[in-house]
């Protein structure tokens, strides 16, 4: 495993985001939280708790510095050295308070992430044998850094993914701020008109930096929750599997490690969790890191059918788990089922489709509920 974990180096806003995680754990030592019996409901307050700072976080600067440019000496227009002197207050008020936003989202996301970690019980532990442990996985959430493109034994988790719509798509949601700002600015000079209205046009840009900042904060703190319910699950994987381990044979272990490798291609994410799952099994498995193929579906097709009843039920319902890790359950992912297991049901259907909403929806206890009955 000690070749794993040089693919990956955090770099300076993760250690540091790093580093404000253990500060608020180690705030919190001693104490307990009391809505750990509660947590769809509890994270559903954190989430909107965040979402509302966020908002008053992206208002409050914008609105101050669109006062505070109104406050700046008009420039002289026949004076170049006067133009130049004006742009640079404007850009060192922009500068100032873009500084003071981000600041403050950063430290309001990973408190967030830490409260919506410590409802599920999960200790910020430095796991040495993972590429992304859990403090790093939270930093980089809530830091809004991308996963790493992890390649562990192979494994392509962007295949199926078309590159050039994921990039039109970031590149529009990089844009939305200043597009609607020019949208809302047209509209209230086309319906004030010359009053004296005008003059606070420009505050507008003030709550439509609140709304995306507190939008964009409801999206992470979503996403994280679920990322750890499925590290609860993954923990349970692991477990369960341990049981069985010792009645699995080598087409068995395999097909376990295609079932998680498939998984992360069909979800197009190889986040911490699948790699804590299939650096766990490698290790509970004893099996050397050659491995070759894990991610292609023909291979584990091969595997399964070469595997005893029970190793194949268990392979097949470790896909249909890892298959939920994204909350999300396509007609792609359904209509390969039945080649993989032909005793594939739609009672099972029904079930890996409510183990994606108890994800989805934050019903931390239902989820691992589901999983045990899955793993019977």
């Amino acid at each position: 495993m000690e070749n794993q974990k040089k693919i990956h180096s955090p770099g300076l806003l993760e250690k540091w985001g790093r580093t404000v995680l253990f500060s608020f754990a180690e705030k919190q030592r001693g104490k307990k939280s009391d809505d750990q019996l509660n947590f769809r409901q509890s994270s559903n307050r954190i989430i909107w708790r965040g979402s509302f700072l966020s908002f008053l976080i992206g208002f409050l600067p914008s609105f101050l510095f669109v006062y505070a440019s109104f406050l700046l000496p008009l420039p002289n227009e026949s004076e170049l050295e006067s133009k130049i002197i004006h742009i640079i207050y404007v850009l060192l008020l922009i500068l100032f308070f873009t500084v003071i936003e981000f600041y403050l989202l950063f430290k309001l996301g990973l408190y967030e992430s830490f409260r919506i970690a410590e409802l599920a019980n999960i200790e910020l532990e430095d796991e040495p044998e993972l590429v992304t442990p859990i403090p790093g996985m939270l930093a980089r959430i809530a830091l809004e850094i991308p996963d790493p493109e992890l390649r562990l034994f192979g494994i392509d988790p962007y295949q199926r993914l078309n590159r050039r719509t994921l990039a039109l798509k970031t590149l529009l949601y990089k844009i939305k701020v200043v597009l609607s700002n020019m949208i809302a600015k047209f509209a209230l000079k086309a319906v004030i008109g010359r009053s004296s209205l005008r003059l606070y046009i420009e505050y507008v840009s003030a709550p439509i930096t609140g709304f995306w900042d507190a939008y964009v904060t409801f999206l992470i703190l979503k996403e994280l929750r679920m990322r750890v319910i499925t590290r609860k699950i993954a923990e349970r994987i692991i477990i369960e599997t341990n049981t069985v381990s010792a009645n699995l044979s080598e087409n068995g272990k395999l097909a376990c490690l295609q079932a998680i490798a498939n998984s992360i291609v069909f979800t197009k994410t190889f986040h911490p969790n699948f790699e804590f799952i299939l650096l766990k099994l490698v290790k509970c498995f004893q099996l050397n890191s050659n491995l070759k193929d894990l991610d292609k579906l023909v291979e584990f097709q091969k595997t399964l059918s070469q595997c005893s009843p029970f190793e194949m039920k268990f392979a097949f319902r470790l896909f249909l788990i890892g298959s939920c890790f994204d909350g999300n359950l396509s007609e792609e992912e359904k209509s390969i089922l039945p080649a993989l297991y032909p005793d594939f049901s739609e009672e099972e259907w029904k079930s890996t489709k409510e183990l994606s909403f108890y994800i989805r929806s934050g019903e931390l206890k239902e989820a691992i509920s589901a999983v045990e009955k899955m793993m019977q």
